[in-house]
């Protein structure tokens, strides 16, 4: 699990997700039904889709799951 912060850092975890599962962006993109440079249009987006994070995820072996925590206020 990590905290969003931005889009970039998003990329690098899908990234990281891909070789922790051991494939190829080649193997993913075939379990994703896309061809290769679909794949990395997708991911080189500046703003990714939820359905798309998912659709890697998925491929990788993995569930999407977002979870929202709230944030914790100062005290007075």
């Amino acid at each position: 699990m990590f905290t969003y912060i931005d889009n970039d850092q998003l990329k690098k975890e899908l990234k990281k997700l891909v070789i922790d599962s051991g494939m190829t962006q080649k193997e993913v993109a075939e379990k994703m039904e896309v061809k290769p440079q679909q794949y990395t249009n997708i991911v080189n987006k500046e703003n990714l889709a939820f359905r798309d994070v998912k659709r890697i995820a998925i491929a990788c072996g993995y569930e999407l799951h977002i979870n929202f925590v709230p944030v914790e206020q100062s005290e007075k």
